[in-house]
């Protein structure tokens, strides 16, 4: 079957902490079709859920990480429940040397997380209508625990970061 890498929280395959659960692997993958990147085949230890939804679109859960070849590192969250859904991401640290926000113990506490557990730091990217240019999103990351496959959008209220950080400026 021919597609994109539906990759989970960006840990490469042969990570010793990437290896999925025999019974999730004994189950399958699931077909799944987007009009923006064509056949995905999503195996069960690839989706991770978000038990609150992403802000603005809490009704979907479910999402896996697509990679399309030549964007890297900007890789995309696709919803399970509508394949056209999908949400640029890059790592935090790539979109601001030294990101390392202080994630809300209510989120933590979603993702199954706690303090000095690791999790994963992504943000959601948009192109500005008005400019063409990129941002990220650094004050609501999004905060994946790669051991329990479950993530959250956390909202910070410190300000240090911007909604709309500019990408690729000097």
């Amino acid at each position: 079957m021919t597609g994109l890498p539906v990759v989970s929280c960006g840990i490469a395959a042969e990570s010793p902490t990437a290896g999925p659960p025999e019974t999730d692997r004994e189950m399958g993958p699931r077909l799944i079709e987007s009009r923006r990147f064509g056949p995905l085949e999503v195996w069960p230890d690839k989706v991770i859920t978000f038990p609150m939804g992403l802000i603005g679109f809490e009704e979907f859960r479910q999402y896996v990480l697509v990679a399309p070849e030549g964007l890297e590192p900007l890789s995309f969250r696709v919803a399970l429940d509508d394949p056209d859904v999908a949400f640029p991401v890059l790592p935090g640290e790539l979109c601001l040397p030294g990101y390392a926000p202080t994630i809300p113990s209510e989120t933590l506490d979603i993702i199954g997380g706690g303090p000095g557990g690791h999790v994963e730091i992504l943000a959601i990217c948009a192109t500005a209508p008005d400019t063409g240019t990129l941002h990220a999103n650094l004050r609501g990351p999004v905060v994946v625990n790669p051991a329990t496959r479950t993530a959250c959008q956390a909202v910070l209220h410190d300000g240090n970061y911007s909604l709309r950080h500019l990408l690729g400026a000097g």
